[in-house]
């Protein structure tokens, strides 16, 4: 029994209440409701998706699948946002989705149609200043409706327009078959494609000597056709020649315009030689380096229209059985196939519906689309952008560049995220998925105990599987970990027992559990994904890992207990579990066997990075032990190596302005003197070094600031020597 602490609340659902989320009963009756629901409005899908899951998904062919969850889909997205009571907000995102649908008709005009009507001499003839000053004026005259978009959302309106009109209008003009209004002698362009031919006309007669006119009356010239046809196709030559000539001259940086390049697995990376003598030394070019400030998240993860960009360039092939990035490409014989670097293209290790997701999304399902991806990667909270590719290296985009799934992955769901309740619907989703044939809801307890050693990735993904199937789980880990706010997870207390579970603070805005990771408290929760993993990704999704676990009445967590230690295995035994998962990583850092390797200057990579994150060491208000000087040298180019290089390069600013502001500190509370007596000549050297270092990167910052730009610290880091990476295998 779940105890109503004053934040329990009813739902949208008539005879539901948010603490009934969190029993399993109750989620039995309410995925009973969903399919009632269905069977009112489609009993066809209905009698196809109860097949479906009393069959736990056995024996079905992945197309017939395919079909069956992306028709039910959009039924369990409204289900959903009834359910919280988010139509208003979910009708705005899928409205903020689809909108963007002009842009990919528009680049498909341009790459399809435009750049294929000129040569490149006829394009370097072309003057695309009067070209562009032509289409904004057709634009603001005619099509001013669209100036509440971007530039190229209102181009790609405007054209969209003009393109429905065109297909209309040939159409007739070919087959006669225009629609028919009055007596059978009249021709009569449907309204909405009329009124665009009017806007034009009007256009013209308005800009007959701007530049519009001009450019407008020379394409009326050069066309054959007559009548609104002339008219819209005259307009469309005007945005092809401007189109094709930004294209060539890469003047706008529009989605539009990019294109795939191919793939060339030497390199895959461009790289630059700085010393043509000794070309074994290499690094990246000036223009991708970006400046970076101490440790907030490094990639933001892109807009929605990046997302939705790699959308439209996927094939959505799961239809044909094509989706190798979910299911992989083999050879004849049915062996893995393998891409010329020699590594296996067995696509996603989940089988994830990654085709069938972004299919959701195009239709501007996000709620839809994440309850696919739940299906077979509940904890995607933890995959997705920047921390696995298997997808991309399966996809059917062998020879250019491919689909980025991770990107549109974490897309869904941080799309859902972001509407009120969001983490709420994820959290729900990962226990209850009318759509999931295997365990539509989770099961209540069935008295079984199972202790699970290690809660990194594979130990917290175990859990949750665990107590879907309705055991109690224990969880441990060697590293301390940081309770969450009680109020967030229903406990009565820290490590309270079951018995003291409450119903917990509803989540409405994700902003209420999530922080910048430079101020963000290191739980010690994720095991390497929260000491092994750079600012790159954000640990926040950690956070909602910890909180959706902790929340289940039969799980907790303790850290700071080492098994075979702290716990034996017949401890656990006496403690009552009934079986125990070892889930401890795949195994122990590589210590060199190299003499004096632990001597002062030199650090083990792993132990750099356990230092850094979970010390808190790159945070500006806190003191810990790990000290670097320059120049730098870090020995292996796997992804410790390339980690500790990048974190090393953005941690010694920091380093050397905490001691330059903890310096003066001191210094103005006993005097300098009274400070540095305590130091030897070598201490006393390298303190000066920081110190001046310190108020190098101080006067950075104010220079920066006076100009109105990021910090650039990049000259001064490679100025005191820099960091280096070498390897003893070839690096192409």
């Amino acid at each position: 029994m779940i105890e109503d602490s004053g934040k329990d609340f009813d739902l949208g659902i008539d005879g539901f209440r948010y603490s009934d989320l969190y029993d399993a009963g109750k989620l039995r009756e309410l995925a009973e409701r969903f399919y009632g629901e269905i069977e009112a409005s489609d009993t066809v899908l209905h009698s196809a998706l109860t097949k479906y899951i009393a069959a736990c998904g056995t024996g079905y062919e992945r197309k017939v699948e395919s079909k069956i969850l992306t028709d039910a889909a959009p039924y369990l997205s409204d289900f959903i946002a009834r359910l919280f009571e988010i139509n208003r907000e979910q009708a705005e995102l899928e409205h903020d989705i689809v909108v963007q649908n002009p842009v990919w008709k528009f680049k498909f005009f341009v790459q399809r149609r435009a750049i294929k009507t000129y040569k490149a001499d006829q394009i370097a003839e072309m003057n695309e200043g009067e070209l562009w000053r032509a289409l904004t004026e057709l634009r603001n005259a005619a099509f001013d409706e669209t100036l509440v978009r971007d530039e190229e959302l209102s181009i790609a309106e405007m054209t969209c327009r003009l393109l429905d009109a065109e297909e209309v209008l040939t159409k007739a003009a070919s087959e006669d078959d225009a629609v028919r209004t009055g007596s059978d002698s009249d021709w009569v362009l449907p309204n909405s494609f009329q009124d665009t031919v009017t806007r034009v006309n009007t256009a013209y007669e308005k800009l007959k000597d701007a530049q519009f006119g001009k450019l407008f009356t020379k394409f009326v010239l050069e066309h054959e056709e007559t009548g609104d046809l002339l008219i819209v196709k005259a307009a469309l030559a005007l945005v092809e020649a401007w189109s094709a000539s930004a294209f060539f001259h890469k003047s706008k940086n529009w989605y539009s315009f990019r294109t795939a390049h191919p793939l060339d697995y030497q390199n895959l990376v461009h790289l630059i030689h700085p010393e043509p003598e000794l070309h074994n030394i290499m690094r990246g070019a000036d223009e991708e380096l970006r400046r970076r400030d101490g440790f907030k998240l490094t990639d933001d993860r892109g807009t929605m229209r990046d997302a939705l960009y790699e959308i439209d360039y996927c094939l959505i092939c799961h239809e044909r059985e094509k989706d190798s990035c979910s299911t992989g490409l083999h050879e004849p014989n049915g062996d893995v196939k393998r891409n010329p670097l020699g590594i296996k293209l067995e696509g996603c290790p989940l089988d994830e519906k990654i085709s069938e997701m972004h299919l959701l999304k195009k239709q501007g399902d996000a709620i839809g689309s994440l309850a696919l991806v739940t299906i077979d990667n509940p904890m995607c909270a933890g995959t997705g952008h920047r921390i696995c590719n298997d997808c991309m290296k399966g996809c059917i985009f062998q020879k250019q560049e491919p689909v980025n799934i991770p990107l549109a992955e974490t897309a869904s769901l941080t799309d859902v995220l972001n509407l009120p309740y969001g983490f709420e619907i994820y959290s729900l989703l990962t226990r209850w998925n009318p759509l999931n044939a295997k365990r539509p809801y989770a099961l209540p307890y069935n008295g079984k105990n199972v202790l699970v050693v290690g809660l990194g990735p594979a130990g917290y993904t175990l859990a949750h599987y665990l107590l879907n199937e309705g055991f109690g789980v224990v969880g441990i880990d060697g590293l301390k970990i940081e309770p969450l706010p009680s109020e967030w997870t229903g406990l009565s207390e820290p490590g309270a027992v079951a018995t003291g579970f409450r119903c917990p603070k509803p989540i409405k805005s994700i902003s209420e559990i999530t922080e910048q990771l430079d101020e963000r408290i290191l739980s010690g929760f994720g095991g390497v994904s929260e000491y092994g993993i750079t600012v790159r990704w954000d640990k926040n999704f950690l956070t909602m890992i910890q909180l959706m676990l902790t929340r289940r009445k039969r799980f907790r967590s303790y850290g700071g207990i080492r098994f075979g230690g702290t716990v034996t295995i017949e401890d656990a035994w006496n403690f009552g579990f009934d079986h125990i998962a070892i889930a401890t990583g795949a195994g122990r850092p590589t210590i060199v066997p190299m003499k004096n390797n632990l001597i002062r200057g030199i650090r083990q990579a792993s132990d750099f990075l356990m230092a850094l994150q979970l010390t808190g060491a790159f945070k500006q208000d806190t003191l810990s032990n790990l000290q670097v000087r320059l120049p730098a040298v870090v020995i292996g180019g796997g992804l410790t190596g390339i980690d500790t290089a990048t974190e090393l390069f953005a941690y010694y600013p920091v380093q050397v302005e905490k001691m330059l502001a903890k310096y003066e500190q001191v210094v103005a509370e006993f005097g300098e003197e009274k400070v540095v007596e305590h130091f030897d000549e070598e201490e006393i050297r390298v303190l000066q070094e920081f110190l001046e270092h310190g108020k190098e990167i101080r006067a950075e910052r104010v220079r920066a600031a006076a100009a109105g730009e990021e910090p650039n610290f990049i000259p001064l880091v490679r100025g005191w020597g820099g960091v280096s990476l070498i390897y003893r295998k070839r690096l192409q």
